[in-house]
């Protein structure tokens, strides 16, 4: 490591590993979203009258 550039290849490995860990949350979120909604809307279901 030199005095003037610094550690430049543990700096670059970890910049490319955030970035890396953004995407695959970014992606993760994404998909939990798509299945979320999916799930909470029942196909054909209607609203039903109450029984007193």
């Amino acid at each position: 490591m030199s005095a003037r550039n610094g550690d430049k290849s543990r700096f670059n490995r970890e910049r490319k590993q955030k970035i890396a860990r953004r995407k695959r949350t970014h992606e993760l979120l994404e998909r939990a979203a798509k299945a979320s909604k999916s799930a909470n809307t029942p196909v054909g279901a209607q609203p039903r009258a109450a029984s007193a």
